[in-house]
């Protein structure tokens, strides 16, 4: 990772890599989502869940950003995460978008635990990552793609439409480390 300033622009490299990620999965989002207005059923033709197969994956990428970067600046995780932009009252944007990457990848075991009689309960990650998401959606319905029409277009279910706000926070990240 890294990043510099020339003039008043930042060049950073995992950002620039993350946009072209980010636009390879919205490719991919937009047959989805030509799929399900064509489709009679989409949720049953699997399109929704394919959807929410591509945002999840797009929140850990944007997770990863944001772990690179606040260990570049040397700030602590969560003091990273507490960071604006906002994306409601007690929920900053970064904390939403970690909340979503971490449920994209531990939530099958997460079911697997609670149904689980001698196990049965959550971890108390996991439980503060159900707690953030619950802020914004249900976590059992389509939670990625919910959270992504929160935090950016709702009417265009695209992860590159996040990117000013990554920038954002990036910025004010940068700000508190100097």
């Amino acid at each position: 990772m890294g990043f510099m300033k020339v003039d008043d622009v930042y060049v950073d490299r995992d950002l620039a890599l993350l946009r072209k990620h980010l636009s390879f999965l919205d490719h991919e989002l937009a047959k989805v989502n030509t799929s399900i207005k064509r489709s009679a059923d989409p949720e049953s033709d699997g399109w929704c869940e394919a959807g929410e197969y591509f945002i999840g994956h797009g929140f850990v990428a944007i997770q990863r950003y944001l772990t690179v970067t606040h260990t570049t600046l040397k700030i602590a995780k969560s003091a990273a995460l507490a960071v604006p932009p906002a994306a409601m009252e007690n929920l900053t944007f970064a904390a939403a978008i970690n909340a979503g990457a971490n449920y994209w990848k531990h939530v099958e075991g997460w079911i697997e635990d609670l149904n689980n009689p001698k196990k049965g309960d959550l971890t108390k990650n996991a439980q503060k990552t159900i707690d953030d998401l619950e802020k914004i959606t249900d976590w059992a319905d389509y939670t990625c793609s919910n959270l992504l029409a929160y935090l950016g277009d709702s009417t265009e279910l695209t992860l590159s439409k996040l990117l000013p706000i990554i920038i954002e926070w990036r910025n004010n990240l940068i700000s508190q480390a100097i």
